[in-house]
């Protein structure tokens, strides 16, 4: 995707400015990783990744910065782990977790199972009396790497 580091800082930038976020190094660096990495990642992932050239104070704020201004979006495993991913790259999707090692991996429903989804979440809104603000599916699962340990 990228070409080299200069080609993934500019694009940084470019996102922070859209964004109206000041530019500053860490918040470059975790955007950066972020775009790297494909999909959710969690917090100590994050950590791994940045090699300690954010301070893990500083990575709790910026998680904060990008999330009020939607960039981002943070949520938690089924063992309370924190995760986050970018927000609006990839779509509306769900999420699947290894119950054994905690990874964290996106999903779609086909459209088809989409809509019923949808149109069930409008029954609901009507016979409740509510307006659900959005949805999510989480599926737990026992990852393939998982699996292939549990057969050695």
């Amino acid at each position: 995707m990228f070409k080299d580091q200069k080609d993934l800082t500019e694009e940084c930038k470019i996102i922070l400015r859209e964004y109206a976020i000041p530019i500053t190094r860490p918040r470059i660096q975790l955007l950066g990783i972020l775009l790297q990495n494909k999909g959710p990642l969690r917090i100590e992932d994050v950590i791994r990744l940045s090699k300690g050239k954010i301070a893990i104070s500083s990575l709790y704020r910026i998680i904060n910065i990008f999330e009020n201004y939607n960039l981002i979006s943070e949520f938690q495993t089924p063992d309370k782990t924190k995760v986050i991913e970018l927000s609006n790259i990839e779509g509306h999707h769900h999420h699947i977790f290894c119950n054994n090692c905690g990874a964290v991996d996106d999903f779609e429903l086909d459209d088809i199972l989409e809509q019923q989804l949808k149109e069930q979440i409008e029954q609901i809104e009507s016979s409740r009396n509510v307006s659900v603000l959005s949805h999510s599916l989480e599926l737990l699962s026992t990852c393939n790497d998982c699996k292939c340990l549990e057969i050695q």
